[in-house]
């Protein structure tokens, strides 16, 4: 199997690795990824192995299934390959490609900006940097978070290694399960058996090195390897050999504690995190040492020394203590702390001249992702700071200098005060610094440096700039709150190894990681490099994901890193081979709908397969067709919400199963409306609007025009008025009889069907010129076979309500006969007559307008002999900020609800009534939210006050608020009012609140709990109520009280009996020019609002 290479989605090939102009040390039997098999660089038979020229002409092995060694053996080749890396690298520089536009570009990793930056500017022996890569002031071009998008967008520039890289590089030497000499055979350790060994990237991975793989990976390289970089021939060398390797480092470590210890010994807060293992995976030796501490002496004490460089100003005991502190500045490669010091000093951009830029310094939140710093930092610009601030910002905090995740936690805040003597800093500005720089997820010690370099002069604007450029100037917090400990068990210490690791896969800050953890809470218990490591890696490799889609995928769906290597096969097979997708279509569904990489087969998949070919008749083709263009559906309920939808259209339009079959063939997007608020108002007004006389007309309209159910009430009844206002007379007959015609006309958008219309020629009608026509059309949808005879029936588990449960379509009585094994007649007897068949209910469709029909209640007959007084209330539920598609699930949100009362005063007082309604109002609600409140107390809009709020929660919460305030009011006029009866309907937008309000005997029953708890047994803990339990067993209650039903026992709560309350959904009945669409819409515009009003409130962005 060929290595999967992220850039183009496929093993490159020759001209690509051509072009690349791979060193000699990684394509010449050094042992790199691309090296030649045993010693004399053959092929070996059998081993399926790809064979090409390398750039030095040797042959080139490009094989996925490896086992990276390490070993005396591939020392010596490692070291073999570097002695002729010079050479062939100077011949490739003489190859005909170094002619092409961009030869003398080439792409490096700044761990400063932690971005893959690309340079132009010509290698050569006079203008290179003292860390042997390219000159340092080569023009930046561009700057991307992931090398994959780099090496798309510039395929021909070459791939440097970091400056500090040394090579060998770590985790870089390869060897193949069936080499004769087996890692014994190698210098050291004894072969392994495949159990030991875990698959990723296409190869087989030794844990051990995955490990050293996952510590010195880099940010944004994807599927990238530190192997595939090219090392330049003047940088940092590492020894080859093991044991030497090892005296080195520890001889290095040795000498920086020589020169950074002093005489007033302090315990450096670092020196736990240095040992030789990571200085020899630096390539560091006591020479290297040295020359670095020299270096940062002088760029932390005089300006680099020659008076050009960058530099801080710090007396040699401020320098001392910095290094003696912060010992990890010795490792670093000076040119990368001379470009951070160096933005830190420039200049900000003049005002207003880079709106990205202003953005992120105004806090708007925009612009972050879009800023290319490196760029920025290019042109001369930076942070602004000043030199005597940078130099107290890093000697209060050295850690802000770190350029690996590993270095940049800070200290506790009781050791700043204990052991760096520094001012404590101001609580409110620790809490302003929270707000300003929105630090969700990050540790204490970033907010508490933070305020203190506000309390040095760096405004917010400098400082949201400085968050958003430096990745590493913020850490994730390790201790989980309360937050994460209430969704589930989670770690009491959080893996820092595993958060650092998403945190460069996925190029996201602790934020980010935060809302991961409370979406995914296992995800806390996950190891970097036997986890997270290879799961991304099979998810991204076999979907042949860019890594940018990998986080918008992982954001999306943080469970999606729990998946185990079988489950996720399963799922890629059954798309693949039984749903008829490509790969490519399963990317771009799982990219749409990211649960779909989680359903269960058996449970979810298959059975919604099954239902579109066998009971809708499609086609696998349709089928596929659904899945590419409407992946979600494959998340809904076949009980609870496909099958009613479908029943719904066939009632409305008159249309058999197979029907409906061709026109979700021709339009997926139809079983993702809400029945409630879209398919039946839509159907209702197409009906009446276009006066249709019988539900078939309906039917072969949406038939012929599937996509005319997603427009909207208000658009549809804008474009009849267009086609009225079109013809001569000016009639709404003409403009009706356009649209019959050719209702292709209705699902055009309003600006295409006026631009048609203008288009009409002189002399011509415009009902002859708005005529249907087949050019440019295509039939999507197969033609049908010939349709069985008789009457669709429904099968449903509840006999009251058809729309709830439904088990089953069937085309005709004859097949639902054979399925329940039964006579013909006993089908038809078991729908005339409503009896259960095997405990499920049957309706046949030519009886649903019977069988259907609204009956009236008791009570309403009861109110014929009382006064009765209507109330009528809509209410609306929202959250802000909305779900995204490129933003992290679990994200803080807030909730917010509007309710408005209406009453006609006809036989009452009204003024009065809505001024004890605004008291009710006040009595059930703390803080109620100042936007759209009308001056007669009609209207309420407040905060939604509960835990978890979601759109769900919310919507659910405004019917219960609802019911509290009537219950309020009632209470206080129920021995007032003999006689009188109060009809209160509640009407709900939400199709979510209306599947648990619908049913009034429901309702009564669930009332009749006085616990949540036996709220839970009567519900036998079904899947979709437990989770809202807090909401919906107050719900009940209050109606159950209002409704006048007796109360449990041991209850202290009053029944009531002078009101009839009912839920409707505020759709039913409601016309494209009705006021009470706009009561709906303008409350749910309302309910946003208060979301957004408590979102800034908390953040303390609201303006008093």
């Amino acid at each position: 199997m060929a290595f999967a290479h992220p850039s183009t989605r496929g093993p490159p090939s020759t001209e690509t690795l051509a072009r690349r102009r791979w060193p000699a040390r990684i394509a010449g039997e050094s042992g790199r990824l691309f090296a030649a098999r045993g010693s004399n660089g053959e092929n070996a038979d059998g081993s399926g192995v790809a064979v090409e020229k390398g750039a030095d002409g040797r042959t080139a092995n490009r094989r996925g299934g490896q086992i990276r060694k390490k070993g005396k053996s591939a020392a010596k080749k490692g070291k073999k390959g570097k002695k002729s890396s010079t050479t062939a690298q100077s011949d490739d520089a003489t190859t005909p490609s170094s002619s092409s536009s961009h030869d003398d570009m080439y792409i490096q990793f700044s761990r400063a900006f932690q971005r893959h930056v690309v340079y132009r500017g010509k290698p050569s022996g006079d203008n290179t940097s003292s860390s042997g890569t390219f000159a340092s002031d080569d023009e930046v071009v561009q700057s991307f978070e992931f090398l994959d998008d780099a090496a798309r967008s510039f395929p021909e520039a070459r791939i440097l290694a970091p400056c500090d890289l040394p090579f060998p590089p770590p985790s870089c030497s390869l060897v193949y399960p069936d080499d004769d000499d087996g890692v014994a055979g190698s210098g050291g350790r004894d072969r392994r058996n495949s159990q030991q060994l875990t698959v990723s990237r296409g190869r087989l991975i030794d844990a051990d090195v995955e490990e050293e793989e996952c510590e010195t990976t880099i940010a944004g390289m994807g599927l990238w390897t530190v192997c595939e970089f090219e090392y330049p021939s003047q940088g940092v060398g590492a020894s080859a050999n093991p044991e030497l390797q090892h005296e080195e480092a520890n001889a290095a470590l040795r000498t920086l504690l020589q020169l950074v210890s002093s005489e007033s010994f302090v315990v450096p807060r670092h020196f736990f995190r240095l040992d030789p293992r990571r200085l020899a995976m630096r390539g560091h030796t006591p020479a290297s040492i040295t020359m670095n501490h020299f270096r940062m002496v002088n760029l932390l004490s005089c300006g680099g020394g020659d008076g050009t460089a960058a530099g801080l100003a710090m007396d040699p005991s401020d320098v001392a203590f910095v290094l003696q502190n912060f010992p990890q500045l010795c490792l670093y490669d000076g040119g990368e702390l001379e470009g951070l010091i160096t933005f830190l000093l420039q200049p900000l951009p003049p005002d207003g001249t880079i709106p990205s830029v202003a953005m992120v310094a105004d806090g708007r939140g925009l612009g972050s992702t879009t800023v290319d710093w490196p760029c920025l930092a290019g042109k001369g610009y930076g942070a602004g700071l000043t030199v005597e601030q940078a130099t107290d910002a890093i000697r209060m905090m050295p850690e802000l200098l770190a350029l690996y995740y590993e270095d940049s936690r800070k200290p506790s805040v009781m050791y700043l005060y204990n052991q760096m003597n520094a001012a404590p800093a101001s609580p409110k500005l620790i809490d302003e610094a929270n707000a300003r720089l929105n630090l969700e997820g990050t540790d204490g010690s970033d907010a508490y440096t933070f305020a203190h370099l506000r309390s040095i002069g760096i405004s917010w604007g400098q400082l949201r700039i400085l968050a958003s450029a430096l990745p590493l100037w913020t850490t994730c917090n390790l201790e989980p709150g309360w937050e994460l400990l209430q969704k589930g068990p989670v770690r009491s210490m959080l893996k820092r190894p595993a958060l650092d690791y998403l945190r460069q896969r996925l190029q996201i800050g602790p934020g980010d990681v935060y809302r991961l953890l409370k979406t995914h809470g296992r995800l806390s218990t996950y190891d970097a490099c036997k986890k997270i490591l290879p799961t991304l890696d099979m998810i991204q490799g076999r979907l042949g994901l860019s890594s940018a889609e990998l986080r918008r995928l992982v954001l999306r769906m943080p469970s999606v890193m729990g998946v185990g290597q079988s489950s996720f096969a399963e799922r890629v097979a059954f798309f693949t081979e039984e749903a008829g997708l490509s790969v490519d279509d399963v990317r771009k569904a799982a990219l749409k709908q990211p649960s779909l990489l989680q359903y269960s087969v058996e449970a979810t998949l298959r059975p919604k397969l099954r239902f579109f070919i066998d009971e809708l008749g499609m086609s696998q083709t349709s089928v596929a067709r659904v899945l590419q263009l409407a992946p979600a559906v494959m998340g809904l309920s076949l009980t609870d919400n496909l099958r009613p939808k479908l029943v719904s259209m066939m009632q409305f339009c008159a249309l058999d199963v197979r029907e409906i079959g061709q026109i979700v063939s021709t339009s997926p997007q139809t079983l993702l409306l809400s029945q409630k608020g879209k398919i039946e108002p839509v159907l209702k007004f197409l009906s009446r609007s276009l006066m249709l006389k019988e539900p078939r007309e309906l039917g072969k309209i949406v038939l012929t025009t599937p996509r005319v159910m997603v427009q909207g009430m208000e658009s549809l009844s804008k474009k009849l008025e267009l086609l009225t206002a079109s013809n001569i007379q000016k009639s709404r007959d003409v403009g009706v009889a356009i649209a019959r015609k050719n209702p292709a006309l209705l699902a055009l958008s309003n600006s295409v069907l006026e631009d048609r219309i203008d288009r009409c020629p002189a002399g011509i009608d415009i009902a002859t010129w708005l005529q249907p026509t087949k050019k440019g059309r295509k039939r999507l949808a197969e033609q049908l076979a010939a349709q069985p005879k008789g009457d669709p029936v429904i099968a449903s588990l509840d006999a009251n309500d058809l729309h709830s449960s439904v088990t089953k379509i069937y085309p005709n009585e004859a097949l639902a006969a054979k399925d329940f094994s039964v006579a013909e007649s006993a089908i038809l007897g078991a729908c005339q007559n409503g009896t259960p068949v095997d405990g499920t209910y049957l309706h046949s469709l030519a009886d649903l307008p019977l069988t259907t029909r609204i009956r009236q209640e008791t009570e309403e007959a009861a109110a014929e002999k009382r006064k009765v007084i209507p109330v009528r209330m809509f209410c609306s539920g929202a959250v802000y900020p909305r779900d995204s598609a490129d933003a992290a699930r679990g994200q803080r949100k807030t909730g917010g609800l509007a309710v408005q009362v209406f009453t006609d005063g006809s036989s009452h007082d009204k003024a009065q009534f809505l001024k004890d309604f605004s008291a009710a109002a006040e009595t059930c609600f703390g803080i109620r939210v100042p936007i759209g409140e009308g001056q007669d107390g009609s209207e309420l809009v407040a905060i939604f006050p509960l835990m978890n709020p979601s759109r769900n929660r919310c919507e659910l919460f405004a019917c219960s608020g609802a019911l509290r305030i009537c219950e309020e009011l009632l209470k206080g006029k129920h021995e007032n009012e003999d006689g009188v009866l109060y009809d209160i309907r509640v009407y709900t937008d939400s199709s979510y609140a209306w599947k648990y309000v619908k049913s009034k005997q429901r309702l009564l029953d669930l009332g009749s709990c006085a616990t949540s708890q036996e709220m839970l047994e009567h519900l036998h803990n079904v899947a979709g109520h437990t989770a809202n339990i807090d909401i919906l067993h107050p719900l009940a209650r209050s109606f159950s009280r209002m409704s006048g039903q007796t109360e449990p026992a041991d209850s202290t709560q009053q029944t009531l009996n002078n009101a009839y309350v009912e839920f409707v959904h505020s759709m039913d009945g409601i016309g494209a020019n009705d006021d009470r669409l706009r009561y709906v819409k303008r409350l749910q515009l309302h309910a946003r609002s208060a979301a957004m009003w408590q979102f800034n409130r908390e953040r303390n962005n609201l303006v008093a």
